[in-house]
């Protein structure tokens, strides 16, 4: 896979070429943070520190997420209003005492935050990743100023258009998901008939940033995930959904987005799984049986990992 050996860290291929790297500053108030998330549909952004004048971490979705299911009920998520307004209202009755970046940002824990210079190149920095099971990580320039953000789902975007002319990728595509033992069997799911809060606080209970949704019967028929909260939008009362069953959420879900859940099975190829996580920008892959019942899931991490793997043999 000559890609990851031929690009260095500070590639304009990272991020997408459309996309703007975002940050927030430890100072700035979460409303202020999370809009910044909101509007440029990202689900983390690096934190600056103005006193050390340097980036300290990472404050994503899942921060937020940990913040307000550990410190609310589903009352308050009935509310009018959006996620801002139930922030208020926490603070305002002294139940959600945290106000600024800096208090909630890393509390999620699964987003260390591991720098890389920016002449690193992309094998080294695709290793570190799966050395460190992290999901991103900060370029810096020789000026210590961010100029890129790398993200296992790029590399893996990237990694997608290459099986017909890398004769090593294409060799490796071949090969199926039972024979690869590429799945973890361990399949976090919640049933469609509990409700979409229960889903966000299994999803900060487990630290996973998604699970499955099942019916009654055990069959897989959709999924919850943090990238859900990128859909609040001013005036959009997406909070009044927590409270609906994990079905109608899914139904409501579908009128705004196209929340489309990524399934395969065992006897499909790496190159189908790839692939069709690069179309559909998803972050994981249920693996279902002929009855439909989920019997394991492939994260983005899984994939980069068999990639670094079959890269150094």
């Amino acid at each position: 896979m000559e890609l990851l050996k031929t690009l260095r860290a500070s590639s304009p291929v990272f991020p997408n070429d459309s996309s703007v790297i975002k940050a927030v500053s430890m100072t700035d108030t979460i409303d202020v943070a999370l809009k910044q998330l909101i509007s440029n549909g990202i689900l983390s952004a690096p934190v600056f520190d103005p006193k050390e004048k340097k980036y300290y971490c990472f404050f994503s979705m899942l921060d937020l997420i940990k913040e307000i299911v550990t410190t609310s009920t589903i009352q308050h998520w009935e509310q009018e209003g959006d996620i801002n307004t139930v922030l208020l209202d926490l603070q305002d009755r002294k139940l959600f005492k945290k106000s600024i970046v800096a208090d909630i940002c890393d509390s999620s824990k699964r987003d260390p935050f591991i720098v890389v210079d920016s002449e690193t190149m992309l094998d080294n920095v695709a290793d570190l990743m799966v050395k460190n099971n992290i999901r991103r990580v900060a370029v810096l320039n020789q000026k210590g100023e961010l100029c890129n953000i790398i993200t296992n789902s790029r590399i893996i975007e990237c990694i997608s258009h290459l099986f017909a002319m890398d004769k090593e990728l294409e060799q490796l595509g071949k090969m199926t998901i039972k024979e690869m033992k590429i799945a973890t069997s361990d399949v976090v799911s919640i049933s469609s008939d509990k409700k979409a809060w229960d889903a966000f606080k299994l999803i900060s209970k487990m630290g996973v940033s998604g699970v499955g949704v099942t019916d009654s019967q055990g069959k897989l028929i959709g999924s919850i995930s943090d990238s859900d909260l990128k859909l609040i939008k001013p005036k959009f009362q997406y909070l009044q959904l927590l409270h609906l069953p994990v079905s109608e959420y899914l139904q409501a879900l579908k009128k705004v987005t196209d929340n489309n859940y990524i399934f395969c099975k065992p006897s499909d190829s790496f190159k189908s799984l790839v692939e069709n996580v690069a179309e559909k920008r998803a972050h994981r892959v249920f693996v279902v049986n002929d009855d439909h019942h989920p019997i394991g899931v492939v994260s983005l991490q899984d994939i980069l990992e068999q990639i670094v793997i079959h890269h150094k043999k």
